[in-house]
């Protein structure tokens, strides 16, 4: 017994053991195997990225044992398209703890516990109704599977939590769209019973819900206490005790909520169980803040309705909401005035589910601020149509208001009255509207703000809206007798408005604005304007007129001017303009006199402006015009936009594409004294551009730069701002070479040896192509073609030079001169290509072509005529001797030279296709005699010796002396030439 007894203690102890090694040893030993087991059934089920470190992993039986307790830090599960990056679910800490003894012999899964920390749960859902929660991989087996009888197994779960979360619903198939924030969440069910008690406890810092782009909730405190009854396989909820609270209004609820298979059913009620008013106040935007416990208020309130019925994507369920408000009031401690007498009682009652039988009856609205009464009552009987009995009344002391709810640095005063009344049905359809009559006023009306110290004075006006009939062409609006006063500047108007169908309008104003003082009492964000306006308008007309370009039927005309104007914005240099007048009719205004600056810039412009009403009132109208404009200063570089990169020009920013307006049809005649752009100076512009449909097309735009003279015709092209175009003809005469390779880019690309050439050049050239965003010429894009000529230019200190000196190895080819060059040259498929011109290198003629890539390649052709004396002496020997040359030291001998490589790293060579011709003719030459000497040699002393001799033109007798004295020689020169031949030959082979 006592063995048997010690061999089970024995066992309990090693399999304690065994467990408590396991515990360690297993998460660790085999973790690579279980993250690989864990990747790769996720990557057959789940269409999203599932982040985990299998090192934050934990396993364990220590932290609540008998429990096992997983748990699972910085854990996530991102989207995949269409809702690539967005986060489904990401929680700092995932922690489950489940019973030990229920996972090797229990036949119920028991989980003691889940814990989400700090997660992130955002759930979208687009307007097709894609959701970004399906995530699942959509199973390949196509086998209807059959349901078999669920077994014993069952699962329980004692409690969960989640702490400190963010959860966003966005659906836009409804839309719907709601956000918590510092999310603290409990709950705890018996979900292996049929029926059973969800108890859970909700607190959330704020709540934000929207439907139909409204926001109905911003940032509300929540809390909801709630224990409800589940049932019927988990889809029936009925409420029990519960409270919700909302800011401080709290609601109860009673009754019970069911998730059909199709829609859902439900007959809830609900309340509010408390009756201060001070509950529903704390919903009023601005109320709810630290101060809102010291707020006094007094006043009964109730609130309940219910919704009872079917739920679904065609059927809403019937529902009804009362509020009443009776006695009420609230006062803030440190103001004097409280707001009394809040009376408010209103029924939303909807009997049957379709939305457009909804009443809204608002049986009364009345408050009292201070001694300024407001009252209000609305019945809507229909939702849509919309039918409508409504009026409104309200008189207000601006003065006391201002004291009741002050507005730092804002100071009112005035009486203002409204007067409503709206019966009848909206209905968009049918174009008609409530009938209506209304009057609204404001009498010595006052506002001062603290940014400025001169007050807007003596503001006063009438308005009437009035409709009888309900139709839109039959209402009449009036505003008469607008007036007010800023530092002693007056200004009256007067508008009457008629057929909301078809606008028609009667409007006179008259006075003088200063612009600095209304801005200040008005501030706009963003910029800054100042300047005095004085005008004189009047005009009339119909909008439908205006669609149909009639202007002649809008007689508007009048004045205005404006004095010492200022505008400052970040996106543009500074404005002024010092004086300006004009007169307009329908058809255009005339600039008389328009005088001032753009920063740096200075400009007069007189000139015509069409079109400007049909500009005004329609988009897609085009401005046009015809405007001298003169300037002695006009810097472009100021209305270029900054750009993201780092390229540098001169002392300028970054620069990006000055777009063409597609709608302004303009023609500026220009007279400027120096133009800047970039890093180019211009003096004496002149010419026209004509603005059109996105393209500037410039016309005899004639300047001086770079020491010469330009004159541009063409086009500059920005309908595709991406892609902006460029198409000219440039005239260019007498401009330094040096100048032009330093300024433009072209240049330096495809001629980067015009650096260094002093002298001037001309040309007539076609250039066409695109411009990159930094406004410089994309070279890949680049055609043209034209003559470049050069009267007078020397070239020296180059690489290039210095190559063609040491191959040839003439010491006086260091210096390239130029005189009366006229050069054809075109640009095309990323190559400049030259024809043949003259240079002389040195004193040596020299006929170039060829091409430069944008690569910076070289490959060029000089054939360059070089005295035989500068030759080696028996090339030159055998060439004079045998050719035409004879001996004479001074006669040109062609050497061809190739240029390869690249400009920074030129490549010579000595192309020997002439040289060779040459010594082939020699040797011919030199045959010929060698077979003619043979042939007299045979029949020397024979009757043929004379025949022969005569054939040749030779006179044998006296030859006969002259053949033995130079036989000698004639051998030896033939040996020469045989040894020279051989050398080349074997040179050519090497």
């Amino acid at each position: 017994m006592k063995k048997a007894l010690k061999w089970t203690f024995i066992i309990i102890g090693g399999l304690i053991v065994l467990l408590l090694a396991a515990a360690f040893i297993v998460p660790i030993a085999f973790k690579d195997d279980i993250k690989a087991a864990i990747d790769k059934e996720i990557a057959k089920s789940v269409n999203a990225d599932v982040l985990f470190d299998i090192d934050k992993f934990d396993l364990t039986l220590f932290k609540n044992f008998p429990n096992i307790t997983a748990q699972m830090r910085e854990f996530g599960v991102i989207n995949r398209a269409p809702f690539e990056g967005v986060p489904l679910f990401v929680a700092e800490e995932f922690e489950v703890e489940v019973n030990l003894k229920d996972i090797l012999f229990g036949d119920e899964l028991r989980v003691k516990g889940i814990s989400i920390i700090n997660p992130i749960i955002e759930i979208h859902v687009l307007a097709d109704g894609k959701a970004n929660y399906d995530i699942a991989v959509p199973s390949t087996d196509t086998t209807t599977a059959t349901e078999e009888p669920g077994g014993d197994f069952s699962f329980g779960i004692d409690h969960w939590e989640i702490v400190n979360g963010e959860v966003t619903y966005d659906d836009k198939s409804l839309p719907f769209l709601m956000t918590l924030k510092g999310l603290n969440h409990s709950g705890s069910g018996d979900f292996t019973q049929d029926v059973f008690d969800l108890r859970t406890k909700t607190v959330a810092d704020t709540l934000t819900m929207a439907y139909g782009g409204a926001e109905y909730l911003s940032d509300k405190r929540v809390e909801i206490d709630a224990t409800i009854s589940i049932s019927e396989q988990y889809t029936k909820y009925t409420f029990k005790e519960n409270t919700a609270k909302l800011n401080d209004f709290a609601l109860s609820f009673d009754g019970w909520f069911k998730m059909n298979e199709k829609d859902f059913g439900m007959d809830i009620n609900f309340k509010s169980p408390e009756t201060e008013f001070k509950d529903i106040l704390s919903l009023v935007p601005g109320m709810y803040s630290e101060s809102f416990k010291n707020i006094e208020t007094k006043g009964e309130l109730a609130f309940n309705g219910f919704a009872k019925g079917t739920y679904s994507e065609t059927q809403m369920p019937a529902f009804n909401l009362n509020l009443l408000v009776k006695d009420a009031m609230f006062k803030y401690p440190d103001l004097p005035t409280p707001v009394n007498n809040i009376n408010v009682d209103l029924l939303v009652d909807n009997k049957d589910g379709v939305i457009d039988n909804t009443i809204i009856d608002l049986k009364k609205l009345h408050l009292d601020l201070g001694s300024n009464p407001i009252d209000a009552r609305a019945l809507v009987t229909k939702m849509y149509p919309t039918n409508v009995d409504a009026t409104v009344s309200a008189k207000f002391n601006l003065a006391e208001l201002n004291k009741m709810f002050p507005m730092q640095g804002l100071d009112m005063k005035g009486s203002y009255a409204l007067n409503l009344n709206a019966k009848g049905v909206y209905d968009s359809l049918k174009k008609t509207i409530p009938a209506i009559d209304a009057t609204m006023s404001l009498a010595d009306g006052f506002v001062k703000s603290a940014d400025f110290p001169m007050p807007l004075e003596d503001l006063k006006f009438m308005s009437t809206i009035k409709n009888t009939s309900g139709k839109l062409a039959e209402t009449f609006i009036t505003v008469k007798d607008l007036s007010l006063l800023l530092d002693g500047e007056r200004f009256n108007a007067n508008l009457a408005l008629e057929n909301l169908d078809d606008y028609t309008w009667d409007l006179k104003a008259k006075g003088g604005v200063d612009l600095e003082k209304i801005t200040k009492i008005f501030p706009l964000e963003g910029m800054t304007l100042a300047g005095k306006v004085k005008a004189d308008i009047a005009t009339k007309g119909k909008y439908s007129d205006v669609q149909a370009s009639k202007y002649d039927r809008l007689p508007t005309s009048g004045s205005a001017s404006l004095q010492n104007f200022k505008y400052l914005t970040k996106d543009l240099p500074p404005v002024g303009i010092s004086q300006a007048s004009m007169s307009f009719d329908p058809k255009q205004i005339q600039l008389q006199n328009l005088k001032g600056t753009i920063g740096k810039s200075d400009f007069a412009v007189t000139g015509s402006v069409l079109n400007y009403i049909a500009y005004v009132f329609s988009e897609n109208a085009t401005i046009k015009g015809v405007v001298n404009f003169n300037s002695t200063l006009f810097d472009l570089n100021e209305f270029m936009t900054e750009s993201e990169t780092t390229t540098t020009i001169t002392d300028t920013a970054a620069l990006s594409v000055i777009p063409v307006p597609k709608n302004i049809d303009f023609v500026l005649k220009s007279d400027i004294k120096t133009v800047k752009l970039m890093n180019f100076t211009m003096t004496n512009a002149s010419g026209d551009i004509i603005v059109k449909d996105g393209v500037a097309n410039m016309s005899g735009l004639k300047f001086n730069m770079l020491g010469g003279g330009f004159v541009v015709n063409g086009t500059y092209n920005t309908k595709d701002l991406a892609h902006p175009k460029y198409d000219m003809v440039l005239n260019i005469n007498n401009v330094s070479m040096k100048e032009a390779s330093s300024a433009s880019s072209l240049v330096t690309t495809y001629a980067p040896i015009a650096g260094l050439v002093n002298g001037n050049f001309s040309t007539d050239f076609k250039l066409s192509g695109e411009l990159l965003q930094d406004m410089m010429p994309n070279m890949a894009t680049v055609f043209g073609d034209g003559n470049i000529k050069i009267a007078q230019a020397a070239l020296t200190g180059s690489k290039l030079v210095s190559s063609i000196t040491s191959i040839t190895k003439l010491n006086d080819t260091d210096q390239v001169t130029l005189k009366d060059v006229l050069m054809k040259a075109s640009i095309k498929n990323g190559r400049l290509t030259v024809e043949p011109f003259d240079v002389k290198f040195g004193t040596y003629k020299t006929v170039v072509a060829g091409s430069t890539g944008l690569d910076g390649s070289l490959d060029y052709t000089l054939k360059m005529d070089v005295p035989a004396g500068k030759l080696g002496s028996q090339f030159n020997s055998l060439v004079s001797k045998y050719s035409s040359t004879k001996s004479d030291p001074n006669a040109p001998i062609p050497v061809t030279i190739g240029v390869g490589g690249n400009y920074a790293n030129p490549s010579t060579k000595l192309v020997m296709d002439d040289q060779k011709q040459q010594v082939k003719d020699a040797a011919a030459t030199a045959a010929k005699e060698e077979g003619t000497k043979a042939l007299e040699k045979a029949v020397k002393g024979t009757e043929a010796e004379k025949v022969i001799g005569k054939l040749l033109g030779k006179d044998t007798a006296k030859a006969t002396t002259k053949a033995d004295t130079t036989k000698a020689t004639q051998e030896k020169q033939v040996e020469d030439a045989k040894s020279l031949i051989k050398g080349l030959l074997k040179k050519k082979k090497n």
